[in-house]
């Protein structure tokens, strides 16, 4: 006889020295607070049986984001409201904006993520940075080296990112940019922003948050 579970899809921030922690340690200590919380998670079968927990997108190294997720189940049914309240005050610090939803959509679904970017120039060369950020766009194909589990390639991000919106700020330049993201194929912030280094130098400050995480539709994945 098949047992019943109910799936739950946790969304939360991961904002401030949270940033910092690697995909491992995250995948640690999340599991180390859902065990403190005392709910009622399924556990795999078999000899080595642990905590069933599924991150969807994992987020990378210095990033910070208002839209992490990750996938669990219960052993029964049991309020999310309470689930939200519980494991709220479990997460260590730098973990919030707790919400546990019904899983709407696969990761398969999965398309872009949406990033507000600041980078702090100084004044003196504020502007020029401002102005190879828009030639970088401008460009017909932006190549840069993309590692991947087999090894290094270059590629052209440019079919695969969008700019949204830029300006120049008292400090610096913000920007959001929207990219390519799923389990087939990503981009992340840090291959645009090295390309724009190039041309712009590193700024004295950098800032990435991963604000949405979209379906192929633009629609907020749920």
């Amino acid at each position: 006889m098949q047992e019943v579970t109910f799936p739950v899809r946790l969304f939360y921030s991961r904002t401030g020295r949270a940033r910092y922690i690697s995909h491992l340690d995250t995948m640690r200590a999340m599991t180390r607070a859902f065990r403190r919380s005392g709910l009622p998670f399924w556990y795999t079968q078999g000899f080595n049986p642990h905590l069933y927990l599924t991150f969807l997108l994992p987020l990378a190294l210095g990033v910070e984001s208002l839209c992490e997720m990750v996938d669990f189940r219960f052993t029964k049914e049991i309020g999310l409201g309470e689930a939200e309240r519980i494991l709220a005050e479990c997460l260590p610090p730098g973990f919030s904006d707790v919400r546990a939803a019904r899983p709407v959509l696969g990761a398969g679904d999965i398309a872009f993520s949406e990033y507000d970017i600041f980078l702090g120039y100084p004044e003196s060369v504020r502007e020029a940075a401002a102005r190879a950020l828009e030639s970088l766009f401008d460009r017909p194909a932006i190549e840069v080296v993309k590692k991947t589990k087999k090894g290094e390639r270059p590629i052209d991000i440019k079919p695969h990112m969008t700019l949204i919106g830029r300006q120049t700020t008292g400090d610096g330049l913000s920007l959001r940019l929207r990219l390519a993201a799923g389990s087939d194929f990503s981009v992340s912030p840090k291959l645009p922003l090295e390309a724009l280094y190039a041309d712009a130098g590193e700024p004295e400050r950098v800032r990435i948050i991963r604000a949405r995480v979209l379906d192929s539709q633009l629609r907020d994945f749920e």
